[in-house]
């Protein structure tokens, strides 16, 4: 659409002249075709008009003949006197007179050789009849006289007479006939051109007919289609605007009310600078004006406003049309992308910011990092990060399920955000980690003031699904320097986290250049664990499962120690965490698990006291989830020839609220195989005798926490007391874990616990010491006799 008349549509005067040309040609060509038939059928109309008269004149001829000899007769017999004479004149004169009238109209239908020729016949015969005549009237003149002349000179040109006219007649015959053949070939020449030239013209007509209908058909789809352009100009939410070389408007469609919400043509004649947002209008300006005499479109993004007040975010495509006659402006075309960039801004805040917390992520905290540094170098300015990890949340999440952990989270942030300065950044790296950018701190004490202050915020409780969650964190905090950069400054904060995690928890700690030989440690561990369990440097220990009443082993647990080559035998704690971190742990599992089964089946076939002695093994969250464990478990109790009924698998009590179904169906399976399962740390966790039923558990393990306030907290005690009283009322085995001394044996015989399991007895042990203790070189401590009144027998083991 342009701001000028619309271009008229292109007429079909061109194939208009060719046809009034054909029509033209065609009508001469049958007109010059006709008038020569005509006067073809004319003339020989004329000449067979010639042909009556040459005929009449032979009769006039033979007329006259005939009235010479009765003039004779008439002369020679009666000789009549002079009035007599008279009247034969006056009749043959009749005659003659005739003759030449009839010669006369020949001579002027059919002039020629022979119509001269009769005339002078005719002349001569007249001179020829006055003589004789004169003769005869003659004073003293005869009859024999006027017969004499009449046959020596009239009677010839008579005769002569007559024989040229029947030369005329059958001249005037041939000349006729040809006439009349001309005349037909004419007639149908003229039909046959006049059909040809018809066939022609109708051939051109049609094709001028189609023409003109594909002309009116184009026009009526240009006009429909001129019509549609401007239905859509009008009606669509862009907006097109001619502006003139001053930058002022010109023309604009109507759709600038759906846009900015004024009148089509309100704008005429004015700029669009104020309707510019005023941070926009130079840059639009100077936009519009480098188009001018440019070549092809270019894009700017502008805020208009509209007539409601707000602010539109608009995208101006400005391409220079004063070349085109039909328009001669600048062309804007202004379309609405307010929807676009608040879904843009979304992405990039989305791209930079956690979904879940809304605090910033990981990249946007580092690219904040990274600048701060930059920022404190010039200016002198000092920096410090608190990395932070809440303790114990995988316990919560596994336990109340990731819907729990997830609310806890985002109140966790909530709690972090407003303890922050707004030149600080809250950030929320993944997981359970959080970190604090704190730009322009002023002392390293400012720092562990505000980490303080976050500690004690997160100890409050958190109300999430019904219950009053109360959790702590462990905060490593450090500071920057100019040896450090964005990367390592975040690593040594990490690196202060987790010694404050080793330090009891809920605590915060300050980096030290030594935590680095730490994290590097772990960094070699992780990358050497695949090479330990290929080389078989992974070693499984035992520690024994005792019956409190009897002090004797009834059973083991598995328990996997490294032997590393440089390091020596590493604990658990030093490699399991990196085994799940890397997914190595289902490997590890099914490696302790089959070395187990071996090693007690082993000890079986070996020592008759082991006839019974059953292992347990512990499965991490992965080898649950694994949809092969049932039949791996299967396999290895096959291979072994271990019972599987001496088989006990060890859960955490956190995997009995994660992903019910699905761990019930994986339990059941291996029920099914004839083992036992063991909920182990129980007490710790949120699970309650709805999981104890519904689950097909058999033994309960009492976490060490709280043995080891068995004496001091009467509150643990009681809940002791309750969880083996629980485990009677379901008929599930108790195993109290942790037992260090031998008070709490005694105790915890006197509860009616039955099973037992800690140093107090034993240490995780080799399987030669294990060995040992089977063949009675070894012995262990036994508790106290119970006390009166209870009950000293012992029940075995599921």
């Amino acid at each position: 659409m342009t701001p000028s008349a619309t271009a008229q549509p292109r007429t079909g005067t061109g194939i208009s002249r060719g046809a009034l040309l054909t029509v033209l040609l065609s009508v001469l060509v049958v007109t010059a075709m006709i008038a020569s038939s005509v006067i073809a059928r004319e003339d020989g109309d004329s000449h067979r008009r010639a042909q009556v008269l040459v005929e009449q004149i032979r009769a006039s001829s033979q007329e006259l003949s005939a009235f010479k000899w009765r003039t004779d007769v008439e002369v020679l017999t009666s000789h009549a006197d002079l009035g007599l004479t008279g009247s034969i004149f006056t009749s043959g004169l009749a005659i003659v007179t005739k003759l030449t009238d009839e010669i006369s109209q020949l001579r002027r239908l059919a002039p020629g050789p022979d119509t001269n020729l009769l005339t002078r016949d005719l002349r001569a015969l007249i001179v020829a009849g006055e003589a004789g005549f004169s003769s005869l009237n003659s004073p003293g003149g005869r009859s024999n006289q006027a017969l004499e002349h009449l046959q020596t000179s009239f009677q010839p040109t008579l005769n002569r007479l007559d024989a040229d006219a029947v030369v005329a007649a059958q001249n005037q015959q041939v000349v006729a006939a040809g006439a009349l053949r001309q005349s037909l070939l004419a007639s149908v020449g003229t039909m046959l051109l006049g059909v040809a030239l018809l066939g022609v013209l109708g051939w051109r007509l049609a094709g001028l007919t189609r023409r003109v209908a594909l002309a009116d058909e184009v026009r009526a789809l240009e006009r429909r289609s001129e019509q549609r352009i401007r239905a859509l100009v009008e009606r669509s939410s862009d907006v097109v605007t001619v502006l003139d070389r001053d930058l002022r408007v010109r023309w604009q469609a109507a759709s600038a009310k759906g846009l900015l919400g004024i009148e089509p043509g309100a704008l005429v004649g004015s700029p669009l600078g104020p309707l510019v947002h005023p941070e926009d209008r130079a840059l639009l300006e100077s936009f519009l004006r480098s188009r001018l005499d440019a070549t092809g479109p270019a894009t700017l993004r502008t805020r208009l406003r509209h007539a409601d007040g707000r602010w539109l975010h608009v995208e101006t495509i400005a391409e220079d049309r004063f070349a085109d006659p039909s328009i001669e402006g600048l062309v804007l075309n202004m379309r609405d992308i307010s929807e676009r960039v608040e879904f843009e801004e979304e992405l990039r805040h989305r791209a930079f910011h956690d979904a879940l917390t809304g605090l910033a992520n990981r990249a946007l905290f580092e690219n904040r990092l990274r600048h701060a540094l930059a920022s404190g170098m010039r200016t002198q300015r000092s920096l410090a990060v608190l990395f932070l990890d809440l303790d114990d949340f995988k316990t919560i999440n596994d336990s109340l399920g990731h819907a729990a952990g997830d609310a806890l989270l985002r109140s966790v942030a909530a709690r972090i955000d407003p303890l922050v300065r707004p030149t600080d950044t809250a950030a929320r790296l993944g997981g359970d980690e959080f970190a604090v950018l704190l730009d322009g701190v002023q002392g390293e004490e400012e720092a562990e003031e505000i980490a303080g202050r976050i500690l004690s915020a997160l100890t409050e409780g958190f109300p999430i699904n019904g219950r009053d969650l109360r959790i702590t964190a462990s905060i490593g905090v450090a500071f920057s320097d100019e040896s450090v950069d964005a990367d390592a400054l975040l690593r040594n904060a990490d690196m202060a986290m987790y010694a404050a995690k080793a330090t009891g928890k809920n605590s915060l700690h300050r980096f030290e250049p030594t935590m680095h030989s730490s994290a590097l440690e772990r960094l070699e561990l992780r990358t050497e664990l695949p090479r330990a369990l290929a080389d078989d440097e992974l070693r499984v220990y035992y520690q024994p499962i005792v019956s409190l009443a009897a002090g004797r082993m009834v059973g083991v647990e598995a328990l996997v120690r490294w032997d590393h080559p440089g390091r020596g035998l590493l604990p658990p704690g030093q490699f399991i965490s990196l085994a799940e971190e890397t997914g190595l742990i289902v490997e590890l599992g099914r490696w302790v698990l089959a070395h187990a089964c071996a090693q007690v089946r082993a000890w079986q076939l070996e020592t008759p006291q082991a006839a019974d002695l059953y292992v347990s093994v512990n499965v991490s969250i992965k080898q649950l989830h694994d949809v092969h464990f049932p039949d791996s478990v299967a396999e290895i109790l096959a291979t072994t020839g271990l019972p599987p009924e001496l088989l006990v698998l060890e859960i955490t009590e956190g995997l009995l609220a994660d992903d019910r179904d699905a761990i019930l169906r994986q339990l059941d399976a291996l029920k099914s195989l004839g083992l036992r399962i063991a909920v182990d740390d129980f007490g710790t966790g949120y699970s309650g005798l709805s999981h104890l039923q519904q689950f097909p558990i058999d033994i309960l393990k009492i976490d060490k926490s709280f043995i080891d306030d068995l004496d001091s907290d009467p509150q643990r005690a009681n809940l002791v007391q309750g969880i083996i009283n629980l485990g009677e009322s379901l008929a599930l085995d108790v195993v109290a874990e942790g037992i260090e001394e031998l008070d709490q044996a005694d105790r915890l015989h006197g509860m009616r616990s039955k099973l037992g399991q800690g140093f107090f007895f034993a240490r995780p042990m080799s399987p030669e010491r294990v060995g040992e203790l089977l063949h009675g070189s070894l012995d262990l401590p036994a508790p106290a006799a119970p006390e009166p009144g209870t009950d000293p027998g012992e029940r075995t083991p599921r």
